[in-house]
C-alpha cells in the first residue's frame, strides 16, 4: 500500500484502540476499491480529545471513527450534527465536509442490517432489552424504535444513565414503551418476556466475562441474543451461553463491518 503527497486520512478515535479491527477492514476495502485512502489508529486520553478533534481537521482528515468512550462527549465538539447523531446524541462517524467536521452515527444502522442478515423479525411484536446505556446503547435503541419495536427496556450499571437513555427515547422515539433498570435490580423476568436481548456494553471483550449479566437460564430458542462486543477468538461468553439454550446469536462482527461499509460511503460517497 504505497502512501504519496496525495494520500487521504481517515482513522478510529478511542482509547483504547488497539484491539479494533477497524483498520484492518478499512486498508482492505480501500486497497480493493483502488482509493488512495489510509486507516489509521487514534488512540487519545481524555484530557486530550478537545485538541485531538482540532489536530484532525488541521491535517484535513477526510473523517474518522469515533468508539469507545467517546461517542457522547464528541457531539459537542461537531460543527454541525447529521440527524442520524442528533436523534440519538451520539456520534460514531465524523465527516470532513469542506473543513466542516460533522457528525454521523452508523451504529443503529449497521446494526440492524447485521440483525436482519441472520433472522427475519415482526418488530412490532418483538419487545427488546438493552444492557448498557452509552452511544452505542443509544444507536441501537433508536434504531430498534424506528424499526417498530414497541417496548424497549434498558438495564445499566448506573440506573441514573439508563434513565437518562430512557428520555432520550421518550423524546426522539414517542411511540416506543420503555422501562429502566439499574445492574443490581432483579431484570431476569424481563429477559424471559423479551425477544431481542442485546448487550450494548464492552463487557466481555477480553473473553473473561461469566454469562451472568445476560441470565442465561432465562433464555430459550425464541429468544434472539445479540452482543456488539467482538472478540478475536469470535464468540464472546454471552453469545457462547445464548446458542447451549439454543437461541439464535448474533456477534459483534456483522456490525462492525455494516458500520464500517456506511462510514465509507459518507466520506467517499
Amino acid at each position: 500500500m504505497d502512501i504519496s503527497g496525495n494520500t487521504k486520512l481517515a482513522g478510529i478515535l478511542g482509547y483504547p484502540v488497539s484491539h479494533s479491527l477497524s483498520p484492518q477492514m478499512h486498508n482492505a476495502a480501500y486497497q480493493a476499491m483502488e482509493l488512495d485512502i489510509r486507516y489509521v489508529p487514534l488512540p487519545v486520553e481524555q484530557k486530550q480529545l478537545k485538541d485531538a478533534i482540532r489536530g484532525l481537521k488541521a491535517m484535513e482528515f477526510i473523517g474518522a471513527n469515533v468508539t469507545i468512550p467517546y461517542k457522547v462527549a464528541v457531539v459537542e465538539m461537531m460543527d454541525r450534527l447529521a440527524d442520524s447523531a442528533a436523534k440519538t446524541g451520539a456520534v460514531n462517524t465524523i465527516v470532513n465536509s469542506d473543513g466542516m467536521f460533522v457528525g454521523h452515527n452508523t451504529d443503529g444502522e449497521g446494526f440492524i442490517k447485521s440483525l436482519e442478515e441472520i433472522i427475519s423479525l415482526d418488530y412490532e411484536n418483538a419487545p427488546a432489552v438493552i444492557i448498557g446505556a452509552g452511544g452505542a446503547a443509544r444507536s441501537i435503541a433508536v434504531a430498534l424504535a424506528d424499526a417498530g419495536v414497541k417496548h424497549l427496556a434498558i438495564v445499566n450499571r448506573s440506573s441514573g444513565r439508563a434513565a437518562e437513555l430512557q428520555d432520550l427515547l421518550k423524546k426522539s422515539c414517542p411511540l416506543v414503551s420503555t422501562t429502566a433498570y439499574g445492574l443490581e435490580e432483579e431484570y431476569g423476568e424481563i429477559i424471559t418476556a423479551s425477544k431481542i436481548i442485546i448487550n450494548a456494553t464492552p463487557l466481555g471483550m477480553d473473553d473473561n466475562l461469566k454469562s451472568s449479566i445476560v441470565p442465561v437460564d432465562n433464555l430459550t430458542k425464541d429468544h434472539v441474543v445479540c452482543d456488539i462486543v467482538y472478540t478475536v477468538s469470535g464468540e464472546t461468553p454471552i453469545v457462547a451461553g445464548a446458542r447451549e439454550k439454543r437461541a439464535t446469536t448474533l456477534g459483534g462482527q456483522g456490525m462492525l463491518l455494516h458500520q464500517g461499509a456506511l462510514a465509507i460511503r459518507l466520506w467517499t460517497g
